[in-house]
């Protein structure tokens, strides 16, 4: 069974995720820590835990869901998954962060090393996530399935009554409707979602009664 602990990052207010299970092992999701307060308080839930993190996983490419990606891989030596379509962004997500009010240098920055598609199964000893790509928010944007456990990562992608922009460079509103309706609200109505921002929610809430994509 997998655990989820939740930590509230930057100044984009991003939800940060440690998910881990009995064997110890652990992910961590959109690591979006910025502040060294935010690094620190990271790595203190795992190690006084004795979890042991094996990747790094990201929902997209947004500045405000990777600023600790490259703390934690020196930290555990471990290696940062994504879509491939996300990865030349990481290149140059640096230069850009100015125009959202963040200072941050291009050291807090990672590029990933393995790739993830639509149907992969990332493996935490006996639990599973399986990637669900649901792009629209962001062009290579993916979501993690716990289908035993019902939960689902959903980063950018579907929120408490909303969802993700799509009128940032990348983003596609007909993508981001066929990937709610085809995909996230094809899940069953109790599946726990766990967002980029903002409260839990449930897949069957968010098709009554999201104001912005319903069933």
């Amino acid at each position: 069974m997998l655990s989820v602990k939740t930590f509230v990052c930057n100044e984009l207010q991003e939800n940060t995720y440690v998910v881990y299970n009995e064997s110890k092992n652990c992910v961590i999701i959109d690591a979006g820590n910025h502040l060294k307060e935010e690094d620190e308080y990271i790595i203190g839930f795992i190690d006084r835990n004795g979890l042991k993190p094996i990747m790094l996983l990201n929902t997209h490419s947004h500045i405000d869901h990777m600023m600790g990606n490259a703390v934690f891989a020196k930290k555990y030596s471990i290696q940062l998954a994504a879509h491939p379509i996300e990865k030349p962004l990481y290149d140059k997500v640096w230069m850009y962060a100015a125009a959202f009010g963040i200072e941050l240098t291009k050291d807090r920055c990672l590029t990933p090393t393995i790739n993830l598609n639509d149907g992969n199964v990332i493996k935490i000893r006996d639990d599973e996530l399986k990637v669900l790509f649901t792009p629209g928010h962001a062009p290579g944007h993916i979501c993690f399935y716990d289908e035993k456990d019902g939960i689902v990562f959903t980063g950018d992608t579907l929120f408490y009554r909303g969802v993700g922009r799509w009128d940032l460079p990348g983003g596609n509103y007909a993508q981001l409707e066929k990937s709610l309706r085809e995909t996230l609200y094809k899940l069953p109505d109790d599946t726990v979602v766990y967002p980029g921002h903002g409260p839990q929610t449930r897949i069957g809430d968010e098709k009554r009664n999201n104001p912005e994509i319903t069933m």
